[in-house]
């Protein structure tokens, strides 16, 4: 029965081929078949017009002839292939007259073994160069070609493909996409999708067959790599081929044997060569420095005066960073230890430091861990500068996170270096988890298993607990969220309670389930005990951010109105959901049939007369992204204000990228400013500090004062002129990958960029007029590069682009406290800037006995602009500031 289906399934076959034209490709041992093969390279800018010289594309061409020449066959078909390129051109394909002959390409041979349009193994002959070999393997995919329609998975000179034929008569099309080669050594990207790389490689060929050969192929292989946070950042590379079969006559080279191996030490034995087996994907060119080569120590006489810390905030040092950064990968540990001690890096060590920690290589780690002493109680600006950069590792290995690791279970002596290790470690754990895989190993359940003990060992003190409470924040783990939780519903300590809720913005919002919401509607609403306005604010917050059902805004939005002895919870409640709307889509789903219910769409509900308030807008807007900005502030029902937050967000279309939260919190203040006193602030110290959260990270919090003595000395020691409260260079762009090209040569993408950042601050307060001004200079200059390139034996090509620029925000402050309610002022303030956008482009050979290289450049002018804040804001300017 098998045996006869076998049979009609063999004649339903044979049919098909006769009506379709479907036939196998048939080479005849004994003859030698003669093709001419062209390709090239060619780079640009996705966008460029090409109307100029400099617009247009550079690159190399190769033109070739070749035999093809079946000398074996055995029994089942197989043949072994002799291929021999006969003569080799290389070309320019800008400049014309521009080429020179390959005589490497021509002296060595390679095999392969052949059957019905499948490629087996190749042997290659030792000699040979790999980009020899290489252009002969894109040569031999060309051959790789199934003559029946449909999608199979294939191993050419790209690696492991997903392929696709489509057939009509004798013509094939083959396309080819989801290339994965084993040769991912040094390859990464950054796990944040907004500042990552979104590529394009795919590859088209048109076969013409003709008495069952391949007569000709067309084929091109297009990539196109461009950011994610602006697409006018781009990189395209084209590679053509084009073959064609030019005669096919006999040939005396037939040897004969019992297999290919036999075959093959025949020809060992004849022409002394000896042969590596290999695969069909290409391999990796030994790459050495090929010009400008300096040694790390040379680059950092070159640069050592743009890496001054007074540099920072600007594309000078941001520049400079970038270039001491590719040193740093390319260097050993000894290396970069003798450039962190060396005499020309004293004054710039902190720099240093940032560099190493970005390169995130072994070697880099391990030389800036022998330097810094994290146990010195003193002298602690070296380790907060080391843990700093480490929190923004973009791909975060192993031998971090094992350090940071054991450096949190050490009794380190310094609270603040402390700190700075917990939250560094949580902030890692969060990128290191990206990676699915990684995020199960031991290292992150160790993480887990520790930081809950800590906070059990607390034993209810406060700062121990904000402290782990912080770096679960940075951590974002699902599995710490009841934990979390719990300390939010039970802490005696408003700012405790209000932290652990804060901590759980980095989870997904698939992980709020009922019961995660039934606990902060219970904070909210005050079912088992009263909380501080903060803390009922803070639930609220995150309920709206993970995704509420209608029910739950209703219910928000009726005790809100009902309690009105918080009326600034209430105002401050009403106007984050009105905001939040704004750029929330579900939200405003949600909110559209809530508007249908008159007992919550009238005046009593929406309008509520506190001074809190929550603002956004947009900050500025590109095709890509936009930025917006965002004002919230709430007050105490004596008008003092309790916290206040400045964000900047990064919105892409299916991505938010939080960039900058800057909030100021104080407690306990009206029993020393007002007569008046907020009931949930009696017996509260009074205190106030500020909280940075820069791209996603918590940083160490900085407190003001604690208690009235705290306060007066605080009054007494405000800085009038501008002092730096944080000052790096973090990288934020980290991307290197290599496409293996169809035509065998392989080009390597790399993009980089870096933030160079100075958070300063000014205060003046006056306690005889009773009024303070306040300034705070946000500073910074952000550098992209990015490069695809091809760097071989024959030559170099390849396109390059720089974004810069620099700027800052001022966030000016004045507040009247002669008497209440107290007048308060804010302004926010941006210069005019210049985005400066450069590509280059060069083309080079050995056999051109010149190079070319193009620059074009394009300056963007963005006129300065004063915020909007809110109504009341306004008003309150137009009294203050006369």
């Amino acid at each position: 029965m098998a045996f006869r289906e076998m049979v009609d399934i063999r004649v339903l076959l044979l049919v098909y081929c006769i009506f379709t034209g479907c036939a196998s490709l048939s080479y005849e041992k004994g003859r030698a078949y003669k093709y001419t093969y062209d390709t090239d390279i060619r780079f640009n800018d996705h966008y460029s017009q090409k109307k100029t010289k400099p617009q247009g594309d550079v690159g190399l061409h190769l033109s070739m002839d070749f035999d093809f020449v079946p000398i074996f066959q055995d029994a089942d078909g197989t043949q072994l292939v002799k291929l021999q390129v006969t003569n080799a051109l290389l070309s320019s394909p800008s400049r014309s007259g521009i080429q020179g002959t390959l005589v490497d390409m021509v002296q060595l041979p390679v095999f392969f073994e052949y059957n019905d349009g499948v490629v087996g193994k190749v042997f290659v002959v030792d000699a040979d160069s790999i980009f020899c070999s290489n252009v002969k393997k894109g040569i031999i995919s060309m051959f790789q070609l199934q003559t029946e329609p449909g999608e199979r998975t294939e191993i050419d000179v790209s690696g492991e493909c997903h392929v696709v034929y489509d057939v009509s008569g004798d013509a094939i099309i083959k396309k080819k996409e989801s290339c994965e080669n084993l040769e991912i050594k040094g390859q990464h990207e950054n796990s944040n999708q907004l500042f990552g790389v979104s590529t394009i490689n795919i590859s088209t060929w048109t076969y013409q067959l003709e008495n069952n050969l391949i007569h000709s192929v067309m084929g091109s292989n297009r990539v196109i790599a461009s950011l994610n946070i602006k697409s006018s950042l781009n990189v395209v590379a084209m590679a053509v081929q084009k073959l064609t079969l030019l005669s096919a006559s006999p040939s005396t080279e037939i040897i004969s044997a019992d297999s290919v191996e036999a075959v093959l030490q025949r020809i060992v034995k004849a022409t002394g060569h000896g042969f590596a087996e290999s695969l069909l994907p290409s391999g990796l060119e030994v790459q050495h420095c090929a010009e400008n080569c300096e040694k790390p120590s040379e680059v950092l006489t070159r640069l050592k005066d743009s890496l001054v810390s007074e540099k920072l905030s600007t594309t000078e040092s941001a520049k400079a960073y970038l270039e001491m950064l590719k040193t740093f990968r390319n260097a050993g540990k000894s290396t970069i230890e003798e450039v962190l001690t060396s005499r020309s890096s004293q004054h710039i060590v902190a720099q240093l430091i940032d560099v190493a920690a970005g390169a995130q290589t072994p070697g880099a780690h391990n030389a800036v861990m022998g330097l810094v002493n994290f146990e010195d109680d003193k002298y602690i600006t070296y380790p907060q500068r080391f843990l700093l950069a480490a929190a923004y590792a973009t791909h975060p290995g192993e031998f971090l996170v094992k350090d940071l690791m054991t450096l949190m279970k050490k009794p380190l002596s310094n609270q603040a270096t402390k700190e700075s290790v917990v939250l560094a470690l949580g902030a890692v754990i969060h990128t290191y988890c990206r990676d699915i895989k990684k995020c199960a190993d031991e290292n992150v359940q160790d993480y887990k298993r520790i930081v809950l003990g800590k906070l059990e060992r607390c034993n209810g003190e406060e700062s121990c607990i904000l402290m782990y409470l912080r770096s679960m924040e940075n951590a974002g783990l699902p599995d710490l969220l009841p934990a979390q939780l719990k300390i939010a519903a039970e802490a005696n300590s408003s700012m405790v309670a209000y932290t652990a809720l804060y901590s759980l913005r980095r989870i997904p919002q698939e992980h709020f389930k009922d019961e995660e919401t039934t606990a902060l509607l219970k904070i909210y609403h005050q079912k088992d005990r009263r909380y501080d306005i903060s803390v009922r604010g803070a639930a609220v917050d995150i309920l709206l951010k993970k995704n509420p059902s209608s029910h739950v805004i209703r219910n928000i939005l009726l005790t809100a109105t009902a309690d009105q002895k918080d009326f600034e919870l209430s105002t401050y409640v009403n106007k984050r959901l009105i905001d939040q709307m704004k750029s929330d889509k579900k939200l405003r789903s949600a909110m559209a049939s809530i508007k249908e219910d008159i007992w919550l769409n009238n005046y009593h509900v929406m309008s509520q007369r506190g001074k809190s308030s929550a603002f956004s807008s947009l900050l500025a807007e590109t095709q890509d992204i936009n930025c917006t900005y965002g004002l919230y502030m709430q007050m105490s029902r004596t008008g003092v204000m309790k916290r206040s937050s400045m964000t900047v967000d990064l919105v892409g279309e299916n991505s938010r990228q939080p960039f900058l939260n800057f909030g100021i919190y104080a407690e306990g203040l009206e029993s020393l400013i007002s007569e008046e006193t907020d009931p949930s602030e009696e017996g509260v110290e009074a205190t106030a500090g500020m909280g940075l959260t820069l791209m996603d990270v918590l940083l160490p919090p900085v407190e003001f004062f604690r208690g009235s003595g705290g306060l007066m000395s605080a009054v007494w020691n405000a800085p009038s002129e501008p002092v730096s409260a944080l000052q790096a260079n973090l990288l934020l762009q980290d991307h290197s990958h290599r496409f293996h090209l169809a035509n065998g040569l392989i080009v390597e993408l790399q993009v980089l960029g870096v933030a160079s950042i100075d958070l300063s601050g000014a205060v003046s307060i006056s306690l005889w007029n009773r009024n303070s001004k306040s300034n705070i200079r946000n500073s910074g200059a952000l550098v992209i590069e990015g490069t695809m390139k091809l760097e071989g034996d024959i030559g170099r090509a390849g396109m390059s682009f720089t974004a810069e620029g620099e700027a800052y925000i001022d966030f000016d402050s004045d507040v009247d406290f002669y008497e209440t309610p107290f007048k308060m002022c804010m302004q926010m303030i941006r210069p005019p800037l210049t985005f400066k956008h450069t590509i280059r482009k060069y083309e080079f050979a050995k056999q051109f006995g010149r190079g070319y290289r193009a620059t074009l450049t394009k300056n963007t002018n963005i006129t300065g602009v004063s915020y909007f804040l809110n109504k009341k804001n306004s008003e309150e300017c137009k009294v203050l500031i006369q």
